[in-house]
């Protein structure tokens, strides 16, 4: 029996219903080509690429508190769907489009309900994220189609995992805001673009075959034939959607123009390079139409803010500053070891450039082209944003300032790199073989960074908390400046008053006076500040509230500082226990040469030696102590404050302040009957053992010791 016949089995009687038509296949073996097809699409390397993309953005989403640029983007997106529309098109109130809001606005809605979009806590905060980290993961799709074309089906395999797995694009995937979703938009508009603009791609081109869509083993859409309808619904999508949400994604019209130009050039001999690039002239031409409005509106704003200055100045440094950031992210590494991946990546990236960048002599398909050509399509994707926003230095000089500002250059540095690895696996298996696990293994060591607490983002959930456990109830909260208050009110749930003042640049001391002086019938201020220089750079409002009461204690969590003043620590009574934290002594007065410890209050009662969030690097025990004087003193006395071990060694001592009540308001000072709050901020050792420790408060003599209570360590 001949192969054929032993795979397909007996033949069906002809004219008998069942019969197949002459030369097709029976029913039976298409269904088994088609579960074949399945089978073989569940196991292909880009499923698995999309899953470990969106694993890495899924995990440890809400590590980071939604900083200031994040609630402003739940702020937005809380509001209707038209309000939105028509603010995010004038960009005068934001400075953003108003496609990802309306993106976010029906997210939340969809999936939470109406209000969850401001609600505080970690599982609103994880639906706020998880559309830009699902938008994120997908751009592996149109990364692994531009590999495959620009570099052969390696290089793109290569290429989407880097950009999955990129500790940089993950970062900015975990955020609640535009850039990454207009970069994923910006790659689906450059891949349709090179969809148009190879052979094969529309009904009329015969200079390729159009795959077999039944038994074909990875996605037509990917790498096979593309319809041209379809092609410039992908450019025009694409783009657009890119540039509504994100105004610097207009870098890449000029490439994607220059793209289509350039295939054009390399298949002008071909059938049907014409027809193509028409059609993707015309799909780009589209899309800056409907950019005019935006852009009008962009160019407007930007010239009445920006600040000028010179094209091209200090380009160059800033951008070999932001290579390795690119590649790696934000490592705890050292100088010499971020330079030396950084010159390996140049020399992996300029082999990605050059590698078969000249198609070989003789008759090549469309396909093999681009292919041979890619790193000449990849190397106009980098030079000509570059050169744009080296241009426009002139009239705006923060156009480098940020590292996200351009956020679409790092999928091309994985597709390169890429292209440079797939080649030197072409070469020699061996180079490759060092060379991919050099560079994935220098990428899977620096993506944990971003979860740690040198990397963490404005922490307004921990700044939150912070007050929250040490204001008392008849304290204020007042946030500096005014505009900030939104990621603090996010995260803060106490029954406090709160204010926002200063709008303002302050001048001078008399515009803080009559904003404050009411306050000083609380208890106590807390005074969070948060990108207050511009509006305050002299820090007048932290100067008038240290100049006239003591501090309380402070905290700064990353890209805020928390202090809190006692406005009222001269007071005719002990007031009662807040509730937080412990209190102690409580067998009775204690005399320390002419005063009294009425009372002490403690917070915690566990804490770690090691604080990496409010005061890094070692944890502080904070102090309440209610004094009175029992006579009229005629030396000062600065009781001690300390955390000490079972054998009497000092693990914890207090902080010296110059502006703590005991100095301000020194003892011989005092009044007899009168209560006076002193506060302190014990240090401890980074170093101290975990176990449990004595909080101890001793005078200036030997032997005038009392403990406030008991401490636990923890490891």
């Amino acid at each position: 029996m001949s192969r054929s016949q032993d795979q397909l089995g007996a033949v069906a009687v002809a004219g008998s219903p069942a019969a197949p038509a002459p030369g097709a296949p029976p029913a039976s073996m298409l269904r088994a080509r088609g579960l074949s097809s399945r089978l073989r699409w569940a196991g292909h390397p880009l499923l698995w690429i999309t899953v470990a993309a969106l694993a890495a953005r899924l995990y440890h989403l809400t590590y980071h508190s939604l900083w200031f640029d994040e609630v402003m983007s739940t702020f937005w997106a809380a509001r209707p769907a038209g309000e939105i529309l028509r603010i995010g098109l004038a960009l005068s109130q934001d400075k953003h489009p108003p496609l990802y809001y309306l993106l976010l606005h029906a997210w939340t809605t969809l999936l939470g309900g109406p209000g969850s979009v401001t609600a505080a806590g970690g599982s609103s905060d994880y639906l706020v994220r998880s559309l830009g980290a699902l938008i994120g993961a997908l751009a592996v799709l149109p990364v692994y189609g531009i590999g495959c074309r620009l570099g052969g089906r390696l290089a793109g395999r290569i290429a989407a995992l880097l950009v999955a797995l990129n500790p940089f694009l993950v970062w900015y995937s975990q955020e609640a805001r535009m850039f990454m979703p207009a970069t994923t938009f910006a790659l689906t508009g450059l891949y349709g673009v090179l969809a148009l603009s190879e052979p094969g791609s529309a009904p009329g081109d015969q200079s390729r075959s159009r795959p077999n869509l039944v038994s074909s083993s990875i996605p037509w859409s990917i790498l096979g034939w593309i319809p041209r309808p379809l092609a410039s619904l992908l450019v025009v999508a694409g783009f657009t959607a890119a540039l509504y949400s994100y105004l610097f994604s207009a870098f890449l019209l000029p490439v994607a123009g220059l793209w289509v130009l350039v295939a054009w050039w390399l298949q002008r001999k071909g059938e049907g390079a014409g027809r193509r690039f028409w059609w993707g002239a015309a799909s780009l031409a589209l899309v800056a139409l409907l950019f005019v409005p935006l852009a009008r509106a962009a160019w407007s704003v930007s010239g009445s803010e920006a600040t000028p200055g010179r094209a091209f100045a200090g380009m160059w440094s800033a951008l070999w500053q932001l290579l390795p950031i690119y590649l790696t992210g934000w490592p705890h590494w050292s100088g010499a070891a971020i330079a030396a991946v950084a010159g390996v990546a140049c020399v992996v990236l300029l082999l990605g450039l050059v590698a078969y960048s000249v198609p070989r002599r003789g008759p090549a398909t469309g396909e093999r082209v681009l292919s041979r050509a890619g790193g000449l399509f990849l190397a106009i994707w980098l030079a000509l944003p570059l050169l744009a926003g080296g241009l426009l230095l002139a009239r705006d000089r923060t156009v480098f300032a940020e590292t996200r500002y351009f956020i679409f250059l790092v999928p091309a540095l994985g597709l390169i790199a890429g292209r440079g690895l797939a080649a030197l696996w072409r070469l020699r298996r061996a180079a490759g073989l060092v060379g991919l696990a050099a560079v994935f293994g220098v990428t899977l060591v620096a993506l944990p960074a971003i979860w740690t607490p040198e990397n963490r983002r404005e922490d307004w959930r921990d700044a939150a908390a912070y007050v929250l456990a040490h204001a008392g109830p008849h304290d204020a909260v007042l946030v500096e400046p005014d505009y900030v208050h939104p990621a603090f009110d996010r995260y803060f749930t106490g029954p406090q008053d709160k204010f926002y003042p200063f709008t303002d640049r302050l001048a001078d001391e008399g515009q803080v006076e009559r904003s404050l002086s009411g306050l000083a019938n609380y208890d106590a201020v807390w005074l969070v500040q948060s990108h207050f220089e511009e509006f305050d750079p002299r820090n007048l409002v932290a100067g008038w509230f240290g100049a006239r009461y003591p501090l309380i204690s402070e905290g700064f969590p990353r890209g805020i500082a928390i202090r809190g003043y006692a406005t009222r620590y001269r007071t005719p009574a002990v007031p009662p226990l807040s509730g937080a934290g412990q209190s102690g002594p409580t067998d009775g007065p204690h005399d320390f040469g002419g005063l009294r410890l009425l009372r002490c209050d403690y917070q915690p009662a566990a804490l770690a030696a090691r604080d990496d969030l409010f005061h890094p690097p070692s944890g502080w025990l904070h102090v309440t102590t209610y004094w009175t004087a029992t006579a009229a003193l005629r030396t000062d006395v600065y009781p001690k404050v300390r955390l000490l071990d079972g054998a009497g060694q000092v693990w914890g001592d207090k902080l010296e302040r110059d502006n703590s009540a005991i100095r301000i308001w020194p003892t011989t000072r005092w009044q007899l009957g009168e209560v006076v709050r002193v506060d302190y901020d014990v240090n401890l050792n980074p170093v101290t053992p975990a176990g449990t420790y004595r909080l101890a408060i001793e005078g200036d003599d030997a032997g005038q010791s009392t403990s406030c209570g008991q401490v636990r360590v923890t490891p």
